[in-house]
């Protein structure tokens, strides 16, 4: 009876040890992803997006620890990670193609590593722009 009695707690001390050497420490999963800087414009908030035809150019500081970035967009402002994303970026500039010229597009973004996504940049916008207006016809070589 000694000897079961015995081998049981073994066993259970055998389980508990394996049990707790399994446990993964998330806290430092999640210290490492809210520990990665924000992206940050070069200079300030107008030199980290230009207006193009049909397109709005971003550009931004690389982070350090960064392995990608994720743009968050929205036509309206108060984007949020819930916004649309553009994921899986891995330079520091991104051209958001086949936009309507006039809209106004709302951008945050957020740099990510294997932890996960850092906190969201500040909001930045800009207008694709629209092209002139052609009011009278000209006539050439008259």
């Amino acid at each position: 009876m000694k000897q079961l009695l015995f081998c049981m707690v073994l066993i259970l001390g055998i389980v508990a040890l394996i049990g707790s050497c399994a446990k993964k420490d998330d806290s430092t999963a999640a210290t490492a992803a809210s520990t990665l800087d924000p992206m940050t414009c070069p200079s300030d908030n107008t030199d980290c997006i230009t207006a193009g035809w049909h397109q709005n150019e971003l550009d931004w500081n690389a982070v350090s620890g960064a392995t990608s970035y994720t743009i968050y967009w929205s036509t309206s402002t108060g984007v949020s990670s819930s916004s649309t994303a553009i994921t899986g970026i891995t330079d520091d500039n991104y051209t958001h193609t086949g936009l309507d010229n006039g809209t106004t597009y709302y951008y945050k973004g957020a740099t990510v590593n294997s932890a996960g996504t850092g906190s969201l940049s500040d909001e930045v916008s800009a207008t694709p722009r629209t092209g002139p207006t052609v009011t009278e016809a000209c006539t050439f070589g008259e």
